[in-house]
């Protein structure tokens, strides 16, 4: 019976083949999707990571998270953070925040106070490679110094420890060192200065460069769109850019039961509404020669106030037989009815006499007024 090869088993897999039996060979194997990752493991502002020009280096700026131009967090720096080593011997050592007890913890269960997903030099350019975290002009390799002193401010490069002594998973936060050689000793100290990735996961968010596409049957549900690409097709319909712009500055999420908030608007087409078109201002522009108004039914009223000015250039037409003035408490002042103007009925104390003036009293008298007494 054939023994298992680890070895054999790990590169099929890196391969996409299926490992089963030790006696096939690599070519022999199927191919097949052999990687399990969760929504949670997969970056997806990895484009937010700057390949150079790194924000930070210093003491004073540990803890400090590095944000995208839309102000999105992407990456946090840590600064000589202490490591918790293992409970079983000082090997393997982890990174907690905050650090754990100085007697080490248990390796085979996660700590929940375990830090992951830091950013490796795979993030930079190939310049940066091999620059150190704390490097003069620095790259996002971890810095990881060994010391007995409790005070890392006090630490230099003598303190650095050699890559080539231990491995670092930056996925899992996790130093190894390659044999007990160089293992720190039960009264060494660790601390690490590196990156880490805090910004949306496939779990979190979703942002993306290039192109979308689906069926026509597919349907999704979004908390909010954001469009940085030149155009957004929405139905088989494309949206210019400024539109698109506009999406991503919305106060509300676009829904039916939406009130969304638009600095300017420009619309080219019909706009229906179902209830109220409110506006301060109602402009229609010289180019347009002809406005026409329908209403199915109800009435229309033009200003709120009685020192409202109404202008008009041009003829007024009215097609009814009825056109009645009324004043500003509500009673008739005049009115055409049937080719005959009607005044409004004045009782009480008479108005005073204004030439050319004329009124109708309730006792069925008219006045006249006139600039000098008639002869």
């Amino acid at each position: 019976m054939a023994t298992l090869d680890k070895t054999k088993k790990s590169n099929r897999l890196l391969a996409s083949r299926r490992y089963t039996h030790e006696t096939l060979t690599a070519a022999q194997e199927a191919f097949t999707e052999v990687l399990d990752l969760g929504a949670s493991e997969i970056y997806t502002q990895a484009n937010s990571i700057p390949s150079s020009g790194l924000p930070y280096s210093g003491s004073s700026q540990q803890a400090n998270t590095y944000t995208n131009p839309k102000g999105d967090s992407i990456m946090k720096y840590w600064y000589r953070q202490k490591l918790t080593k293992s409970n079983t011997n000082n090997e393997v050592w982890f990174f907690l925040n905050p650090s754990g007890s100085d007697s080490g913890i248990g390796a085979q269960l996660i700590d929940s106070n375990q830090q992951t997903s830091f950013i490796s030099p795979k993030y930079s350019i190939a310049g940066l490679a091999t620059s150190t975290t704390e490097d003069t002009t620095p790259g996002y390799l971890a810095t990881l110094l060994k010391s007995t002193s409790l005070n890392s401010g006090s630490l230099d490069g003598d303190d650095v420890v050699s890559t080539n002594n231990y491995t670092f998973d930056y996925k899992t936060g996790v130093v190894q060192f390659t044999d007990s050689s160089v293992d720190p000793t039960n009264s060494d100290y660790l601390y690490m200065t590196v990156y880490q990735y805090v910004g949306t996961t496939l779990a979190t968010g979703l942002e993306l460069t290039g192109n979308v596409s689906s069926s026509l049957t597919s349907t999704g549900s979004f908390g909010r769109i954001e469009v940085s690409a030149n155009t957004l097709s929405i139905g088989g319909t494309e949206i210019n850019k400024t539109v698109a712009d506009n999406i991503t500055s919305l106060d509300t999420p676009l829904s039916t039961t939406s009130v969304p908030t638009f600095a300017g608007l420009t619309i080219d087409g019909d706009i229906s509404a179902s209830g109220d078109v409110i506006a301060q201002n109602y402009i229609v522009k010289s180019s347009v020669t002809e406005v026409t108004t329908s209403f199915s039914s109800g009435s229309t009223k033009f200003g709120d106030s009685s020192d409202d000015i109404h202008q008009f250039s041009g003829s007024v037409k009215f097609d009814s037989t009825l056109f009645d003035i009324y004043d500003a408490s509500d009673e008739l002042m005049f009115k055409i009815q049937n080719k005959v103007a009607i005044l409004g009925t004045i009782t009480g104390t008479a108005p005073s006499a204004i030439a050319g003036g004329i009124y109708y009293s309730g006792s069925d008298a008219w006045y006249l007024g006139y600039e000098t007494s008639p002869t």
